[in-house]
């Protein structure tokens, strides 16, 4: 692939033939760049939340300085028929925490990279994303948490869920360099596949450069749990009402993080209709 076509890659490439190693800049993505600069001061605490609602790229990049902490909050609502792509790159000093809700839930083909970089020792990053796949859609991301610091920790959270023919591709990389003594890193995928033609790819990556470090990952792919939907079902619920109950209780955990009720409700009602409407076959 062409580097004019590349979007963003995983920062140790495996092998090619399994088709994950870079994202491909989405066909027909409109020539715009918006550009978005956060920061918090030294001790400083602050909230952010962006949203990207139209064909389009943004790139945001986030300075969390010594013992600041900083919150993003990032919905991607882009229209089904049109792409999207975003780029967030946060660097968080000692002490410091970096704490990013991400929900990609629009956009016909959705790219989407995040890195942060954990520098200084004791620096923290707490991230909880979550996807939604139907019809034709695809999906392509590539988080990454980088750490450089003493004793820093990180979480990654994912969850997501696919109907349709959607495709998603998932990489998640722990990145433990020199120098990282007593780090701690954890990173948990869990998809939900809900119909037989929905093609799911999930790399976890684990890298280290040092040995006194503990590192922890794993993916969970599943279909819906047939008694849970049973259950549902002999109380009264449609087969899709039911997938609606157990998919939105998996959501719970990121969508709960999101402090606007009027956001969080917004993104309710998305989920439920695109649920209820999604195709099941």
């Amino acid at each position: 692939m062409a580097m004019q076509d590349v979007f963003s890659r995983i920062p140790m490439p495996t092998w090619r033939w399994l088709g994950v190693n870079d994202l491909p800049v989405p066909a027909g993505l409109a020539d715009t760049r918006d550009e978005i600069r956060l920061s918090a001061a030294a001790g400083e605490r602050v909230q952010h939340v962006v949203e990207l609602r139209e064909n389009g790229a943004q790139e945001i990049y986030v300075d969390v300085a010594e013992g600041a902490e900083a919150s993003l909050t990032y919905i991607q609502f882009a229209p089904t028929d049109a792409p999207a792509a975003s780029r967030i790159h946060a660097n968080v000093a000692r002490g410091g925490l970096f704490s990013c809700t991400l929900v990609e839930a629009g956009a016909a083909h959705t790219a989407s990279e995040l890195r942060v970089t954990l520098a200084g020792d004791e620096a923290c990053a707490d991230v909880w994303g979550l996807y939604f796949g139907d019809d034709t859609r695809k999906i392509d991301l590539n988080y990454v948490i980088r750490q450089e610091g003493w004793r820093t920790d990180a979480n990654m959270q994912v969850r997501g869920a696919l109907l349709g023919r959607s495709v998603k591709t998932f990489r998640g990389t722990l990145d433990f360099v020199q120098g990282a003594r007593g780090s701690v890193g954890k990173e948990d995928e869990e998809v939900m596949i809900l119909s037989p033609h929905a093609r799911n790819r999930s790399v976890p990556l684990m890298l280290s450069h040092e040995g006194d470090v503990d590192g922890h990952h794993a993916v969970s792919i599943g279909r819906m749990d047939e008694e849970k939907l049973f259950y549902l079902m002999s109380r009264g619920l449609d087969d899709r009402a039911a997938q609606q109950l157990i998919v939105e209780a998996s959501f719970e955990p990121v969508l709960a993080r999101i402090e606007s009720d009027e956001l969080r409700a917004e993104i309710g009602s998305y989920l439920e209709r695109r649920l209820l409407g999604g195709a099941q076959e």
